[in-house]
């Protein structure tokens, strides 16, 4: 009796050996989406991430993909969601959780993009790392934030060629600080969660919505929005997106696998994904141009009359991030001198 109770011991203590050597699954990780499972979020980064952190864990890494809101709640639940420990990771935008983000969002703000996911993709995670790690991301492992790529007004009836035309328009955008510029321009912000943007549009509850080119070919947005106004080459600003992981969750790992998920974390990472970006943006596009609509190009003396018109909402960013106990000013200042490093015009 005592023999076997010893094998058994033996065993048991064996088992871990045993599941490493056969690649087995030692952590199982659940990682919660809103978007699509066809969308090129889970299609290009997501669901290949996943695989890659488990064919680099040798198996022992096993994260389960859920897209669509799957598990429940709405797209702004995600990040309580994370911080709860319901989910381990979360796909998200800072707009979803209004004053959650709000450092984040100042990278959101127009003109301070570089007009290229790939660009303004490692200037974001600069910033992010140098500002808000200790602030925004406590408890949270950054896997990475990455930008869309570029955003323009896209308007339905009435088409934007001068800053006089955003008076009286109704314009969705998806964040705070997006919405200060829309309000400075002369416009009117509406927030409507993207799945509704096409019926609002269509039903001219809104005149046209700010978005990046590359979420408008899946959305069929091009059907409903038949001018798309923008200074050429850098459109008027670049959405983030964030990969994120429960900090806790991530604590759980032992050094070597802690090591794989920062070798599928960073800077890098988040370049890779914003070229995969960056290669929507054409098919948007060219889908916009076949379906007969008008693309309007915004010289360079429109635009410097649109980004004079845009700088109570830089003010509005600076005076929240000061209010939060931050030198707003400096911020501000130095995430110029970051995005110009990494392109901005």
């Amino acid at each position: 009796m005592q023999r076997r109770i010893f094998m058994g011991a033996a065993i048991g203590l064996a088992a871990p050996a045993l599941a490493r050597a056969q690649g087995a699954p030692q952590f199982t990780f659940r990682l919660h989406s809103f978007s699509s499972p066809t969308a090129l979020d889970h299609t290009l980064h997501l669901d290949p991430w996943a695989e890659k952190v488990a064919k680099d864990s040798n198996g022992r890494i096993k994260i389960d993909v859920f897209p669509a809101m799957q598990l429940g709640g709405q797209p702004r639940d995600l990040v309580q969601q994370l911080e709860d420990g319901v989910v381990d990771m979360i796909w998200t935008v800072p707009g979803f959780t209004p004053g959650r983000f709000m450092g984040t969002e100042g990278l959101e703000l127009p003109f301070m993009n570089t007009g290229l996911s790939a660009t303004e993709s490692p200037a974001a995670m600069e910033f992010i790392n140098k500002h808000l790690v200790d602030s925004e991301y406590r408890g949270i492992k950054i896997i990475a934030v990455h930008s869309t790529d570029r955003a323009l007004v896209h308007t339905s009836r009435k088409p934007i060629r001068r800053l006089e035309d955003f008076r009286g328009m109704k314009l969705r955008v998806a964040g705070r600080f997006i919405g200060e510029a829309v309000t400075a321009l002369g416009g009117t912000p509406v927030g409507i969660p993207l799945g509704g943007v096409y019926e609002a549009t269509a039903r001219s509850q809104v005149d046209g919505f700010l978005i990046n080119w590359a979420i408008t070919q899946p959305f069929r947005l091009y059907e409903v929005a038949k001018f798309h106004s923008e200074p050429p080459g850098v459109g008027l600003f670049q959405g983030m997106i964030l990969t994120l992981m429960n900090g806790r969750s991530y604590n759980r790992l032992p050094p070597d696998l802690k090591a794989v998920i920062d070798a599928n974390s960073g800077p890098a990472l988040a370049a890779n994904r914003g070229a995969i970006w960056d290669t929507q943006t054409k098919p948007a596009v060219d889908a916009a141009l076949a379906a007969g609509n008008e693309i309007i190009a915004i010289g360079a003396e429109e635009k410097a009359r649109w980004r004079e018109a845009v700088k109570p909402a830089y003010e509005a960013w600076i005076a929240e991030m000061t209010r939060r106990g931050r030198n707003g000013r400096a911020m501000f200042e130095d995430l110029q001198a970051i995005t110009a490093k990494h392109g901005r015009a």
